[in-house]
């Protein structure tokens, strides 16, 4: 499987207790909080989309060829983001 770059950049800001919060969250996985952030939003969004999809035609929502950038980016974490 092959990793391709990320050409986007998604920023936010947090309230210090939540990014308190989050940092801690990150620790004990032992990850960065960018990585923490990215598998944790990636795995909300392939929950909605197939939650979605189970509601609808899954080929309307979520393609073949759109599933390939979620599945490289979890590859990059292995297991742990996967678990």
């Amino acid at each position: 499987m092959s990793v391709s770059a990320r050409s986007g950049h998604i920023g936010f800001r947090t309230s210090p207790e939540e990014d308190l919060l989050i940092r801690k969250a990150a620790a004990l996985h032992g990850w960065t909080v960018t990585q923490y952030v990215l598998c944790a939003v990636l795995d909300r969004a392939e929950r909605d989309l197939y939650e979605q999809a189970a509601r609808t035609d899954w080929e309307t929502v979520y393609t073949a060829s759109s599933a390939e950038p979620l599945t490289s980016i979890i590859g990059v974490f292995g297991e742990a983001c996967a678990g």
